[in-house]
């Protein structure tokens, strides 16, 4: 069960890597970030079940913590620069005062 969790976390970790390195729009980039952060969760809870070692659930948490606050920060930033510029696409923001 821990090989099939493993690959699952590693397959979800490059659809990720690919979102963020590949797609141009604002909440694709985001979503491709949430993803990459749920792998390394998955990674691990698995790891942690695998090994009977508690005590990477607390860094779990965190990572969980901190995927919750990359969101509110892409949300905020993604309506923000919406409301400027009426565009979603990073690359033809521009200037923005």
């Amino acid at each position: 069960m821990f090989e099939i969790d493993m690959l699952f976390a590693f397959g979800l970790f490059s659809i990720g890597l690919y979102g963020v390195t590949s797609k141009k729009d604002f909440l694709r980039i985001f979503f491709a970030l949430e993803m990459l952060l749920n792998a390394v969760i998955l990674m691990l809870a698995s790891g942690a079940v695998h090994l009977g070692a508690t005590q990477n659930i607390p860094l779990a948490y965190m990572v969980i913590v901190f995927a919750t606050l990359e969101a509110a920060v892409g949300i905020l930033i993604f309506a923000l620069s919406n409301r400027l510029t009426n565009k979603v696409i990073p690359d033809t923001i521009g200037g923005i005062q």
